[in-house]
């Protein structure tokens, strides 16, 4: 798990001081890597406890524990020179991180709602909800698509906290995508968000994340840079392949 997806998940438990901690963190990673506890105090006007206290806020053991967590990190993100090595590498992070991860709540929100919903705008979404759509057809898990900004603002006003919703958004922070999950929190509803691997809005509304990395190749083209979105639809797959074992080993204790 990245730093940024830890942020998202401990956010509640953030102050004020912890929120400047990680700002700076986060827009100067490749000079935080190599600071001292005392200086990066220094650096955020803390105490050196300050610090500490944030680390173990994100369920890290100390300040060695968040380094090496950013060094990963600018591992990740320092410039390839070789673009296949770069995506493989990237696919090989998310199966690592699907395969290992307990999905027991997601599933179980699954089999629990009387309604399931995916909601997405853009060209890139609405692939995504149509394979999440077909996919778990197979698992007898019907998804309604909720297909852009009129329909949505319908929909919401009937939902309940009997159902769930995944909602996509690449970058997590598309206004209007960020309001139609407000809504949803304020009728209860369960949401999921699939996004990017990095501290965003709707990762910190919804109940549980999931996250995916979109590898900027260099080089592809003169006039554009290439993201791949391959990771979207292999999270999509893990996510179901792990939700059928669930079926099954919840089938085998009921026996």
């Amino acid at each position: 798990m990245r730093l940024d997806e830890l942020v998202n998940q401990y956010y509640n438990q953030l102050n004020e001081n912890d929120i400047y901690i990680w700002n700076y963190i986060s827009s100067h990673k490749k000079e935080c890597e190599k600071l001292a506890i005392d200086q990066l105090a220094y650096k955020c006007n803390v105490s050196r406890t300050t610090i500490l206290r944030f680390a173990q806020k994100l369920s890290l053991k100390g300040y060695g524990e968040l380094k090496v967590y950013l060094k990963l990190d600018n591992q990740m993100t320092k410039e390839n020179t070789n673009n296949v090595n770069f995506l493989c590498n990237s696919y090989n992070d998310l199966m690592k991180s699907m395969s290992e991860r307990d999905c027991t709540e997601i599933f179980e929100a699954f089999d629990n709602a009387k309604n399931l919903y995916v909601f997405g705008s853009g060209m890139v979404q609405s692939s995504i909800k149509k394979e999440i759509k077909r996919i778990f057809l197979l698992g007898k898990k019907i998804f309604y698509d909720i297909s852009g900004y009129d329909e949505a603002k319908a929909i919401v006003k009937m939902t309940t906290q009997d159902d769930l919703c995944i909602v996509i958004s690449v970058s997590g922070e598309n206004a209007f995508t960020i309001d139609f999950t407000k809504e949803l929190k304020i009728r209860n509803v369960k949401t999921i968000s699939i996004t990017k691997s990095k501290d965003n809005s709707l990762a910190r509304l919804c109940d549980h994340n999931l996250y995916v990395s979109t590898p900027i190749i260099d080089g592809v083209s003169d006039k554009f840079k290439y993201e791949s979105v391959t990771s979207y639809f292999m999270l999509i797959e893990i996510l179901f392949l792990k939700y059928m074992e669930h079926k099954s080993a919840v089938s085998k204790k009921e026996d």
